[in-house]
């Protein structure tokens, strides 16, 4: 990843985190708010493959970690295994498939709250598990689906390349570039 690329990562992060710990707190259904910060490192991984999504999960996390009353540290394994374990599960599948980031957000999602509930929990914060898991998979599967369009866009802008970005005479050519 390029200097340029990690800076623009940063701010999709911190952008994101910002809007995490303000608009989506605020938001509760059965206790339970969407999860915006996991989309960053699902995200990433569809987009840059494995490595890439690992390492955006892991400072991502570590970033949220700042913010949360939790074990530091917590969020960024999470971020790096989800990222990672994302990259690795949709390698064969075609990227430019419809249904992949939804599917990826939702599964992806549901599986890092699950993961970090139950290691917090391990780690000593036993509040943690004492959630109810169906409204945590309904809330976090609907924000998912709905957030990881414009997430990915973000993310695409982030992770792109001078030599792929369309401007305004290239934008009706072809199908690479962040638009």
């Amino acid at each position: 990843m390029s200097a340029r690329a990690t800076v623009r990562v940063a701010l999709v992060a911190f952008l994101l985190l910002v809007v995490q710990s303000t608009v989506m707190l605020s938001i509760r259904v059965g206790g339970v708010h969407p999860d915006l910060v996991w989309l960053i490192p699902i995200t990433a991984a569809l987009l840059a493959g494995p490595e890439t999504g690992a390492i955006v999960g892991f400072w991502s996390g570590l970033a949220f970690d700042l913010i949360l009353p939790t074990p530091f540290g917590l969020s960024a394994l999470v971020g790096c295994l989800l990222g990672y374990t994302t990259g690795v599960a949709t390698a064969a599948v075609d990227r430019r498939a419809v249904w992949l980031r939804p599917v990826a957000a939702v599964i992806g999602g549901v599986a890092a709250d699950m993961l970090f509930a139950v290691l917090g929990a391990i780690f000593g914060q036993q509040q943690m598990v004492q959630i109810d898991f169906l409204s945590l998979f309904v809330v976090v599967a609907a924000s998912s689906v709905l957030l990881v369009l414009p997430v990915s866009r973000l993310m695409r802008w982030a992770l792109s390349t001078e030599g792929n970005r369309r401007t305004l005479v290239s934008a009706h050519s072809g199908e690479s570039g962040i638009w």
